[in-house]
């Protein structure tokens, strides 16, 4: 029996992580593997009631969960650190505003790693469809571009195995972590590169995972700017306050 561990790291995402925590737990998983669900929470003083998200994960009595440190590359790092005391065979990411399309969406991904010479699962992120709008379809046809000229991991949700892992991390976290373009730079692009070189990266179709749109909101001049815009480079990233 293979041991995976599915890790949420979450930062100032109480309305969110819960709800994904739960789609997560209510997932097939494939005869030969045993799944734990844990949370990687960074703590927010600015919250409601000082600390909301760590007692939304709290809430979900199946989830185990850690405080992370501050960064979102150091608490992914922390992470699969500890995934690799525990002595788990598999990793998998999953971002708490990705909740998955389906029931099958993790046994897509631990079936894809089980295949010979292959190192990382990547997750078929989609705004359309719980966001049907030009804007959603937009943002859907981006990324499929981007996917083909720029190949990485998508940061929504992914599985790596243990051992490429510690081959390929752990990820920079020395670099800023309030920038994201520069954190997606790192955990995204150059971890894509990184795995590629050690063995084959696969995207199983059936790993649809939501793909929120809210960011592309704050760089589109259409109406008025909405409210969570200014949070978007720092709280995103863990990288600080978001006030």
């Amino acid at each position: 029996m293979k041991r995976a561990v599915v890790q949420i790291p979450a930062y100032n995402e109480a309305d969110k992580l819960p709800n994904t925590a739960r789609e997560i737990l209510a997932q097939r998983v494939p005869d030969n593997y045993g799944v734990d669900l844990q949370a990687w929470v960074t703590r927010s003083e600015n919250e409601k009631g000082c600390c909301d998200t760590m007692m939304a994960a709290e809430s979900v009595p199946e989830m185990e969960v850690f405080e992370a440190p501050v960064g979102k590359l150091s608490a992914r790092n922390a992470a699969h650190s500890h995934a690799v005391t525990r002595g788990y065979d598999v990793i998998v990411s999953w971002d708490a505003d990705a909740p998955p399309e389906h029931d099958g969406v993790l046994a897509a991904l631990l079936s894809a790693v089980d295949e010979p010479g292959v190192v990382a699962a990547n997750s078929v992120p989609t705004s359309l469809s719980r966001h049907r709008s030009l804007l959603g379809a937009a943002v859907d046809a981006v990324a499929a571009v981007e996917e083909t000229v720029f190949p990485h991991i998508n940061g929504q949700a992914h599985a790596i195995t243990t051992e490429a892992w510690q081959t390929v991390g752990p990820l920079d976290d020395s670099i800023d972590q309030t920038s994201m373009s520069t954190v997606r730079g790192e955990e995204e692009f150059l971890l894509g590169r990184k795995l590629r070189r050690m063995g084959e990266v696969i995207q199983p179709p059936a790993a649809k995972v939501y793909n929120d749109p809210r960011r592309v909101y704050c760089q589109v001049p259409i109406g008025e700017t909405p409210p969570y815009c200014g949070d978007l480079g720092i709280a995103d990233n863990y990288g600080g306050d978001d006030e």
